[in-house]
This record gives structure tokens, C-alpha cells and sequence, in this order.
């Protein structure tokens, strides 16, 4: 594919990038969010911590319990248990964020992570919902810069990712070498696969 040319972004040290079956996957590197990482064990350990604590709730229910009592008790788990899952989902919701490319489909997802590579949060635009795409240059010295997207019918544009402005821009690259292939090859289809497609407007820096 075009994208390697550029190299895979191993060697980089904000985000990483890499061939996937259907296209390309962009992350940021797990190694900047150290705290955001120890957070998510943490919140996941307590998560799990109040699941357990409502289930022995029922395992040591003190004999002789009835009525109103039953039911405070009952209510005490499931409290626990809500408590519980709801930190746990918090705590794996993901932190980093990760830009996959699908060719195939002629579809850009936006997705979040967490340290078990898992999505969490996804958003999917396809190539003709999406006007440009462009990098932003960091507010402070020694800020990072962004990858934003900038859909269709939409007034802010959607943060895709962060990392230094150089490796963003070799991304944007990529990513623009990648979209003229597509639109290319949807230009020599038939007419009507090429109606099926759809359209995508040039992506700029």
C-alpha cells in the first residue's frame, strides 16, 4: 500500500502506525498516557472490588433476616453491583485515542482504547460525509499538535488525534495518498458502483 513508503511509525515517539487487513490503523503511543493507564487499573480493580463485595453480601446473609430487613439488604448488593459495574465500565472506556482507515468499505473510524486494545468509543464517517481533513498546529511549544476532521453538516471538527506535528503530517500524508487511491479506483468503476460508493471531497493539509 502507499502508506509505506513513509515508514510504519515504529520509530516515532506520539503515535504509532500500521497496515491492517482493509487499510490503516493510527494510535497514540501508550507510553504518554502512564497516569491515564495506572487510572484505568485502578478503577477497574475497584470496579471489581464492589461486584465482589455485593455478591458476599449474599454469601454471609445473616440468618433470620426478613421483611424490611431482606430488603435493605437486597437493596445494599444491589447497589454495590451498580456501583461497581458502572466504575468498571468508567475505568475501561478507554484514553487513547485511534484512527482506522478501511479502503474496502471507504470508511474512517474514530475510536478510543484502552490498555487492552479494546474500542470503546467509535465514531464512523464515510468518505463522502467528510470535507476535509487537516493538522493543527500545537498552542504551546511544547503542546501537541491535533488531526482533526471536519464532517459534513457539522460546526466544530472532530479531534481524530494528538501527537508531534511532524508525525501528524506524515499521517495526513498517508492518509490523502490512501482516499486518491480509493477515489481512483471508484473513478474506473461502472457507473453504477461508482453511484453506490459515493463521493469524498479532497482531504487537505
Amino acid at each position: 500500500m502507499g502508506h509505506l513508503k513513509y515508514g510504519s511509525g515504529s520509530d516515532w515517539s506520539s503515535v504509532t502506525m500500521h497496515q491492517s487487513e482493509t487499510g490503516l490503523i493510527v494510535s497514540e503511543k501508550l507510553e504518554r498516557f502512564k497516569i491515564e493507564a495506572a487510572s484505568e487499573l485502578v478503577l477497574r480493580l475497584v470496579g471489581g472490588l464492589l461486584v465482589a463485595l455485593s455478591t458476599l453480601l449474599w454469601v454471609v446473609l445473616p440468618m433470620g433476616l426478613a421483611g424490611d430487613q431482606l430488603a435493605s439488604h437486597a437493596m445494599l448488593a444491589a447497589i454495590f453491583t451498580a456501583v461497581g459495574l458502572g466504575v468498571y465500565a468508567y475505568g475501561s472506556r478507554g484514553f487513547r485515542r485511534q484512527v482506522s482507515f478501511d479502503g474496502a468499505r471507504r470508511v474512517l473510524s474514530l475510536t478510543k482504547i484502552n490498555i487492552n486494545q479494546q474500542n470503546r468509543v467509535a465514531r464512523s464517517f464515510g468518505f463522502d460525509e467528510i470535507e476535509s481533513v487537516y493538522v493543527r498546529r500545537p498552542t504551546k511549544r511544547s503542546g501537541f499538535a491535533s488531526l482533526l476532521v471536519r464532517v459534513a453538516g457539522t460546526k466544530n471538527p472532530v479531534l481524530a488525534l494528538t501527537g508531534e506535528q511532524s508525525e501528524l503530517e506524515q499521517v495526513h500524508r498517508v492518509l490523502c495518498d490512501l482516499v486518491h487511491g480509493t477515489e481512483r479506483r471508484v473513478a474506473r468503476a461502472p457507473l453504477r458502483k461508482r453511484q453506490r460508493l459515493g463521493g469524498f471531497s479532497a482531504i487537505r493539509a
